[in-house]
């Protein structure tokens, strides 16, 4: 079974939330950790931006951590190409964008990850933008 989980920078204190995806009545959105919910709950405290959210592939990295929709990657050694993990409607995955002067093709992550196994997060487009 896989696992669904979602990242989001919390609106109150600009860290990172890890847990469930959560649309509120006034339609923000929360990201809720694995805990057990009760009425009492007060979602405020797990608001996130909107813009920051982003989904667990299922997929990690070289180094065993695991990878979002949102994140930077590098791909081979230091000088490797530089893209972004987005969600590719067209083919129903999440692909990498390259941002390069040529064209690479866009590839699911999955095939990427199995040919080639030095690719490594280097950060994410929120907090490190300027990597791309």
């Amino acid at each position: 079974m896989r696992t669904i989980k979602f990242r989001g920078k919390s609106i109150l204190t600009d860290e990172w939330l890890y847990g469930d995806l959560v649309r509120n009545v006034e339609g923000t959105f929360a990201i809720l950790p694995a805990f057990e919910m009760n009425l009492d709950t007060d979602c405020i405290n797990y608001e996130v931006g909107k813009d920051t959210i982003g989904q667990l592939t299922g997929l990690y990295d070289c180094n065993g951590k695991e990878i979002y929709e949102g994140d930077i990657l590098r791909i081979g050694n230091i000088q490797g190409d530089v893209c972004e993990v987005k969600w590719n409607e067209t083919v129903c995955a999440f692909c990498i964008r390259f941002y390069l002067e040529y064209e690479l093709g866009s590839r699911p992550l999955g095939e990427w990850l199995k040919r080639e196994k030095n690719i490594a997060i280097i950060g994410n487009i929120h907090d490190n933008g300027k990597l791309l």
